[in-house]
Parts: C-alpha cells; structure tokens; sequence
C-alpha cells in the first residue's frame, strides 16, 4: 500500500508536456504553482557611485531687504503728461467747437463794371471794378482774414487776371464791403477765347467768373480756430454792354416787383 501511494505521488508530481495537465502536475517550461517566475537582478555593487565634475554650481544670494518696485525713467513721465494734456485740450476744443457752431461766411458781389474790355486778335485788355459783399452770421464768433486772393475766370477753367487782397476782420453779424480792382493789359487769351468774349460783348453780355481764395481763424475770446482755407466762388458775374465802347456793369437781376439782387449768393466752401 506504501509503494501504490508513493508511485501515486510520483504520478501526480510528474511534468507532462501535453494539455490537459491533471490536477498536482505542471507544464514543461512553466514554474510549479507557488514559485516566483522571475529571479530579481542582483544589486548594484556601489550606490551612488556618480561624482558630477568641474567647479560647484553657483546660487545668486538672495535679496534680504525689501524688493524696490520698478519706477518709470523720466521720458516716460513726460510723455505720459504730454498726452494727458493733449487728450484735455482736444476734449476742450471739441466742447467749444459744438458751443460756439461755427458758420461759414456768406459773400455777393454788390457791383462790378469793366473798362475798357477790348478782345483783339489773341489778347486781352481791360479793368474790372468790384465790390464783394461778406457777411458773418456768428453769433459769437469773429473771422479774421489772413490773407486773400481774388481771381477772375472766362468760361471753365481760363484765369483772366489775378490780385491780392489785403487782410480784414469781419465781427460778429456784422457785414462789410471789400472793393478791389483786376487788370490786365494785352494779356494773351488764345484767338478762340478773344473771339467768343468781342462776340458776346456785341450781343450786349459777358459773363465772366469770379474765385476768393481766403486763409481764416475764427476766434471768440481764448478759443480760436486753426487756419482754414476759404474757397468762395461766384459763377455768374455778367456784365451788360449797352453802348460800343466798351464799358460794360454788371448786370442787375430782378428777384420781385419791389426787390433786387445784383447777383445771387456766391458759393462758398473749405
């Protein structure tokens, strides 16, 4: 019975090398159940064994004061109070701008004659007399001109003659007259333009054009305006020639039965 149990043990303990395995046996290749699989690496001969080489790193002390906070330099300093200053001054333009309202100046031509106007071959010759009539209409606002320059045109775009005016102060809803005279002497207008001019003088009207060109400020006590350029164009000046010598007034434009204009409104612009 000893021997049967033993060769029992023998059979259950034996490593077989097909499947299935019976119970107390175990594949070839595998461990027996309850062994660790794996042998564990040895330990290293020497922990720790690596010494860094060359000079020890270098630590920044570290402050034991207060930090300081960083303070702007002084060009900093003025242009942060250069723009503060800007932005104040333009706020206050912007304010007075919308208080006061600026209005642009009106102009008409109150009276005009010419003499002599003689238009031979290609040249010009003659004087015209005018009178502008300028008007402000601001309640509170003076305009100062600062330099002006009256020009008189033929047609589109054909300059007759060209003066300078001289500077003027127009007060508030206030009106004055600015009188001037243009010249020209032989002046050559091209045999087209000279023709059409003795034409319309023979048919008893000329129209000619007159440009204002003007340098402004408005002002009312500290506020003043920066300097703008004025643009005044009066489109119709026609002169009526009632007799052959030459000598032509501008020509009177009848509004109603009781009143009258000599011209109507110039244009005016900047």
């Amino acid at each position: 019975m000893a021997t049967s149990a033993a060769g029992a043990d023998d059979g259950r303990n034996k490593t077989v090398t097909g499947y299935p395995v019976e119970q107390g046996q175990f594949a070839a290749g595998y461990p027996a159940a309850g062994a660790y699989p794996y042998v564990a690496p040895p330990p290293p001969p020497h922990a720790n064994t690596y010494r860094p080489t060359g000079p020890p790193p270098y630590y920044a002390p570290q402050p034991t004061g207060p930090i300081a906070p960083n303070r702007p330099t002084l060009l900093c300093r003025l242009l942060i109070a250069a723009v503060a200053v800007f932005a104040i001054m333009s706020l206050v333009f912007f304010i007075a701008w919308l208080a006061l309202r600026p209005r642009l100046p009106e102009f008409r031509v109150e009276s005009a004659s010419v003499f002599p106007l003689n238009a031979t071959g290609s040249e010009l010759t003659a004087t015209w007399d005018l009178t502008l009539l300028a008007n402000n209409p601001n309640h509170k606002l003076r305009i100062y001109y600062d330099s002006i320059q009256a020009s008189l045109f033929y047609g589109d775009d054909d300059r007759i003659a060209t003066t300078s005016l001289p500077p003027f102060v127009l007060t508030k809803r206030n009106q004055t007259r600015v009188g001037f005279k243009l010249a020209t002497v032989g002046e050559y207008v091209g045999n087209y333009v000279a023709k059409r001019i003795s034409d319309e003088r023979d048919r008893g009207s000329v129209r000619f054009g007159l440009g204002v060109f003007a340098t402004v400020r408005f002002r009312s006590g500290v506020f003043q305006s920066r300097p703008r350029v004025l643009r005044v164009f009066c489109e119709r000046v026609d002169f009526g020639f009632a007799q052959k010598n030459g000598t032509g007034t501008l020509t009177v434009l009848i509004l109603t039965n009781s009143e009258f204009w000599a011209q109507k409104p110039c244009e005016v612009g900047d």
